[in-house]
This record gives structure tokens, C-alpha cells and sequence, in this order.
């Protein structure tokens, strides 16, 4: 019986749309299976979000390249899994990531968002809830490292009560990369691959931030 509900809300490769809603988001990264929590005010995404619920719950995240409404090729699918609408107009929804995308072609809707065609056939291995066979201790140890030079605390439940699934795209989401690593990390082939993108991005990071106390010091 358990195993029949959760079929319904596990999403098929025939659900994937060949065409959905873009939101572009700037520095923001979403990874299958990652949550994603979005405060939506303006009124051309206010209409994006009414009229993907009206159909299938699924937007495109996408991040800019640069501020010439140039965008990367690559986002992630995500869907509306909880919507709340407030007293002064806005929608407050959470996006689980579903699959990663290649953007082909955009074209501006009436509503002023962009309605984007794209491709999911090469990523649908990320419908795929399997565990990966991670060091989780080693990963962790180095995102708190990272956090810690930073100047940021990762809440404890995180790294005890998620799966090696979601803690890979929880933490990689909630770390304070720039754009180009969050995109590396989108763009890397497959899970394992994502786990070596990222311990490679953490290991470089911690280096330059080490790099530049030390500096700072001698100066």
C-alpha cells in the first residue's frame, strides 16, 4: 500500500516536460532531489508560478550568465511541491529539483516570463533515488571546515538526518560557491562525478581562503 502511494508522487520519465516556465535565478542552485524555498514578488513570476500549477508544478531554474539576459545552457527541473499565498501579495513555494535540462530555444510570454523548450533525455538518471556510496564523514568534515572560514553554521540536522542523496544536494545548494562552481557542479556527468566536482571545488576554496588569511597576516 505504502509503496503504491509513493508511486504517485514519484515522477516518470514520460513526465517530463519538453517545454515549462524559466526562472532564472542568479547565483542559486538547484539539484535533483534538493529543496528549494522561493519568495516570488514580482508580477510577470507571480504569473509564471499560477500558470505552472494550473498544468504540471514544474519551472526551469536556470542561472544568468551575466547581466546581458544571457543565461547557461544547463538548469534543473523543479516542482511545486508546497505553495502558501500571503496577505500582501506574494507566493511563498518550495521547488524540489527533478532533473537537469538543456535549454534549446526561449520565448517571451505576454505575461512577461519566459517559456523555454528544452531537452531532459541525457540527465534522466536523475529520477533515480538510489543511494550513492559516499566517504558522508570525510564530506562533511570538510563542509564544516568551509563554513567555518566562512563565518557560517550548517544546521545540525542536515548532516544527521538526510540521506546521502539529499545531503550531496542540500549542501552543495546551501554552500556559499560562486556561480561558476554551482554551475560545475550542475554540469558534472553524473552522481559520482558530482561528489568529486565537489570535493575538488571544497578543497580549492578552503585552500584560497587559507591562502589569503595568511596573506593578510604578513601584510
Amino acid at each position: 500500500m505504502e509503496d503504491n502511494i509513493k508511486q504517485l508522487f514519484e515522477i516518470k520519465p514520460n513526465q517530463i516536460p519538453k517545454s515549462l516556465p524559466l526562472f532564472p535565478l542568479d547565483n542559486v542552485l538547484l539539484l535533483p532531489f534538493g529543496k528549494l524555498p522561493l519568495n516570488i514578488f514580482e508580477e510577470r513570476y507571480i504569473n509564471m508560478a499560477f500558470d505552472s500549477l494550473k498544468k504540471d508544478r514544474m519551472i526551469g531554474v536556470i542561472q544568468p550568465k551575466n547581466n546581458n539576459n544571457e543565461l547557461f545552457m544547463m538548469g534543473c527541473i523543479g516542482k511545486i511541491t508546497s505553495f502558501i499565498e500571503t496577505p500582501d501579495y506574494r507566493i511563498v513555494l518550495n521547488l524540489e529539483g527533478v532533473c537537469r535540462f538543456v535549454l534549446q530555444e526561449r520565448d517571451l510570454t505576454q505575461k512577461g516570463y519566459y517559456q523555454a523548450t528544452i531537452n531532459s533525455s541525457d540527465y534522466l538518471e536523475d529520477l533515480n533515488s538510489m543511494e550513492p556510496q559516499i566517504d558522508r564523514t570525510s564530506l562533511i568534515h570538510k563542509y564544516e571546515n568551509f563554513f567555518k572560514m566562512k563565518k557560517l553554521e550548517i544546521d545540525k540536522n542536515i548532516l544527521s538526518d538526510t540521506s546521502n542523496l539529499q545531503l550531496l544536494s542540500t549542501l552543495a545548494m546551501l554552500a556559499p560557491f560562486n556561480k561558476i562552481d554551482k554551475q560545475a557542479i550542475l554540469e558534472s556527468p553524473n552522481l559520482m562525478s558530482r561528489v568529486s566536482t565537489i570535493n575538488s571545488i571544497l578543497d580549492l576554496n578552503t585552500f584560497q581562503v587559507v591562502s589569503n588569511n595568511q596573506s593578510n597576516k604578513l601584510n
